[in-house]
């Protein structure tokens, strides 16, 4: 079983790094940050960002690192281009892009942009991943799109290897449709609805396209019992979870998930046992 840490909404950015050092030695195989930068309430913080992501690069080694998720419209695409190639040259190669069509209208109202419809957010997120792809090359191109022209584009340096791409799409079956067409991940809520929905459009895309879940188990949400939570969608063939774990002790919410995790990560947690 394979776990990806999300460690929000909280505050503390020493909290924050205390966790992701220790989920890298117990074998977890992501990390990753909520990633608005809108705060409903002043009390409700959480560290966010690109900066905040190029830290938890600098204090992991072998960990994986992936936001849950960008907001494709809060950013410039060649904003995102540029951030995501130097995160995976900053983590040797570790970085993954999530990102998600924006469905958060306050985020957007707050800060005085629009909220275009959903059919709009949809294409302008393939249109986006598009875009990303050619920069990821490291070469100058154009693009002819119905929402960006980009004449002479160059982001460099790049990594060798372009990041694998995320998508967050929740319960949206008009994303999952669009998305399976590009992305190397379909993240989605935990619902048999759409889980079977997605399913059925990867068989039929043809492509290597991977299954997520994700829940929010933050705070006040831990579940009693996360192994009865994960373990039948396991059984169903979903190999990585996404779990918020946002709360006032991550590291003892870390030690009651890393026994669930797969036993190829055996050898990572053993390590860890010893230096300890």
């Amino acid at each position: 079983m394979k776990i990806a840490a999300i460690l929000a909404p909280v505050a503390r950015v020493d909290s924050i790094i205390e966790a992701a050092r220790l989920a890298d030695a117990l074998g977890f195989d992501a990390i990753g940050l909520w990633d608005h930068y809108h705060s409903a309430k002043p009390e409700w913080g959480y560290v966010a960002g690109w900066s905040a992501m190029a830290s938890l690069a600098a204090n992991t080694e072998r960990i994986n690192l992936v936001q849950m998720v960008v907001n494709n419209l809060h950013f410039d695409v060649g904003v995102v281009a540029k951030e995501t190639s130097t995160l995976a040259l900053l983590s040797a190669g570790r970085y993954e892009l999530g990102i998600g069509a924006g469905d958060w209208p306050e985020s957007f109202w707050a800060w005085g942009r629009p909220f275009p419809r959903r059919e709009e957010r949809v294409a302008r997120l393939a249109e986006s991943v598009a875009i990303l792809r050619k920069a990821w090359s490291g070469q100058t191109f154009d693009y002819n799109g119905a929402y960006d022209t980009l004449r002479g584009a160059c982001v460099s340096p790049v990594p060798e290897t372009p990041p694998r791409v995320v998508i967050g799409v929740a319960k949206s079956r008009s994303l999952a449709e669009s998305a399976v067409a590009y992305a190397d991940e379909l993240n989605l809520y935990a619902d048999p609805a759409i889980v079977d929905h997605a399913t059925g459009l990867v068989a039929q895309s043809g492509r290597d396209v991977t299954l997520s879940l994700f829940w929010d188990w933050s705070w006040d949400n831990w579940p009693a019992d996360p192994k009865a939570e994960l373990e039948p969608w396991m059984q169903q063939g979903i190999e990585r979870f996404f779990v918020s774990i946002g709360g006032a002790d991550m590291p003892a919410r870390l030690e009651e998930l890393a026994p669930l995790l797969r036993s190829v990560n055996s050898s990572a947690s053993s390590a860890a046992s010893r230096t300890s």
